[in-house]
């Protein structure tokens, strides 16, 4: 039963929003916000038909994710069919001291989700860092703590990127190259850099303090039989491979053309793309755009990759370690079913997530929502700009948005309608923004519809109410010092 709880504790309480989401539409009314004010539109319930179109928007908006994450299980599972990895994973454990491991792998995946556009991405490299933490024997509190918590730090201290800030910018209006964008941008660093020193200090003192004999967990074992294992040591197209998925990772997902004016990636893109061309041999024949033809035309330069081209990398490095170490077809097949057999049940918490959000703006899925009913109300407790009312409304919008944009959303579409928080709040957009952006991240460490939080919990078989037991000091050290921050901005 202890077994079953710590698997779907989480999905239960995920379940629970959904019903609280869906209660609520009965009986606040939707509104909007535009550049001109707020406008209520009266209670748009939702019905019977609408439960499966909210599952349904569900998978499709959060399907890339699930295909990335289920693709991650399949190149994992075919991974831990080699010697060669667990020479790799074995190897550097035995170098590193544990303390060390524990802040050195933390900093790189907050950094890492807090400068690349895809958060998602940084996923790839959390079951490989699961492995080292694993076979340094350290509980699986500490190793949750240490991989997806560290995420949530980077997202709550998200600077260039996320693509949840990039929309929030596009709906606000607010540009990375404007000069008055910097203040905020060294703020969000600034709260990057304090959540990392509050989080990985109440990481070690748990690790100081956990049993010794405290249950380890891996995502993913090594499996394969000793007279294989000896046809399977060599440790080079591993290594080639996880280098080029780190740099590729970098170069494909860190805005280089919008937050440091790089232009050499696109260029190199129109290049390849339209001049590398092989003319058809009659006038009949048509041309062979090498580059273009071959890696598909809507693949964008370096910088402003989706997740489905890493998806497909990842799945041809996948086949090519299969093809290094001979792994047959039926072995293949194997892994492919155990990997993907690994994050069903975490694939759930991306569909939830996602179909909280639908709930919340069904039926039109537009500019309408009743919780910008709420914000409405909160916002006008008070007269001109307060952080009081302002941090309120930040948190619950947080609370039912699994994407950041959608936070910005809710106050206007600059484009279609102009924007309420420009118009309002022009002399506090910097701090505004600041709230949006690391209160989002914030609630991530404890909203039950937190997709990486739930991705992690139901993966590594940890206990939701474990993890809050775990995560509420953190919590409130650190809401203490964002307030400080937003004080501050605001007199400033």
């Amino acid at each position: 039963m202890k077994k079953k709880e710590c698997k779907y504790g989480l999905l239960k309480a995920v379940l629970v929003m959904l019903v609280l989401a869906f209660v609520l539409s009965w009986i606040i009314p939707s509104g909007a916000y535009s550049s001109s004010g707020f406008s209520e539109l009266g209670v748009l319930r939702l019905g019977i038909h609408d439960i499966a179109t909210s599952i349904y928007y569900g998978i499709s908006i959060g399907l890339d994710k699930i295909v990335l994450l289920l693709v991650i299980g399949v190149f994992y599972a075919v991974l831990t069919r080699t010697q060669a990895y667990e020479r790799i994973v074995s190897g550097i454990a035995r170098k590193l001291n544990k303390k060390v491991a524990v802040v050195m792998f933390s900093v790189i995946l907050a950094v890492l989700t807090s400068v690349l556009t895809q958060t998602f991405v940084v996923l790839i490299f959390v079951p490989f860092i699961i492995s080292i933490l694993n076979r340094m024997k350290l509980d699986k509190m500490t190793i949750l703590a240490t991989t997806f918590g560290s995420i949530l730090v980077g997202i709550m201290g998200a600077t260039y990127g996320t693509d949840g800030v990039n929309a929030l910018n596009i709906y606000l209006g607010y540009n990375m190259e404007y000069p008055n964008v910097m203040p905020a941008l060294l703020v969000r660093a600034g709260i990057l850099a304090i959540g990392l020193v509050l989080f990985n200090f109440f990481t070690i003192a748990h690790m100081s303090k956990a049993d010794k004999n405290a249950e380890s967990i891996d995502l993913f074992e090594v499996e394969v039989e000793e007279e294989v294992a000896q046809k399977r040591k060599n440790m080079v197209p591993i290594i080639v491979i996880g280098v080029l998925l780190f740099v590729l990772a970098i170069l494909g997902f860190m805005n280089w053309r919008a937050n440091f004016g790089v232009e050499v990636f696109k260029d190199f893109h129109d290049y390849v793309t339209n001049d590398i061309v092989i003319e058809g041999a009659s006038e009949s024949a048509d041309d062979f755009f090498v580059f273009r033809d071959l890696l598909g035309i809507q693949v964008e330069a370096l910088g402003q990759w989706d997740i489905f081209m890493i998806t497909s990398i990842l799945l041809i490095f996948t086949v090519i370690i299969a093809v290094c170490y001979r792994i047959k077809a039926n072995e293949f097949f194997d892994c492919a079913k155990r990997g993907i057999k690994k994050f069903l049940v975490p694939s759930l918490c991306i569909v939830g997530a996602y179909a909280l959000m639908i709930i919340v703006y069904h039926p039109s899925y537009a500019q309408t929502s009743y919780i910008a009913t709420i914000v409405n109300r909160l916002l006008t407790l008070t007269d001109g700009f307060n952080i009081a009312t302002m941090t309120l409304s930040s948190l619950l919008l947080n609370i039912f948005h699994t994407d950041l944009g959608f936070t910005g959303f809710v106050f206007g579409n600059i484009q279609m309608y102009g924007n309420f928080l420009i118009t309002e709040y022009a002399d506090y957009i910097n701090p505004v923004y600041t709230m949006l952006t690391s209160l989002y991240g914030f609630v991530q460490f404890f909203i039950p519809t937190s997709i990486i939080l739930g991705v992690g919990l139901v993966s590594l078989k940890v206990n939701y109410k474990e993890w809050l037991k775990y995560i509420w000091r953190f919590l409130v050290s650190m809401f203490i010092c964002l307030l400080i921050i937003f004080i501050l901005m605001s007199i400033i």
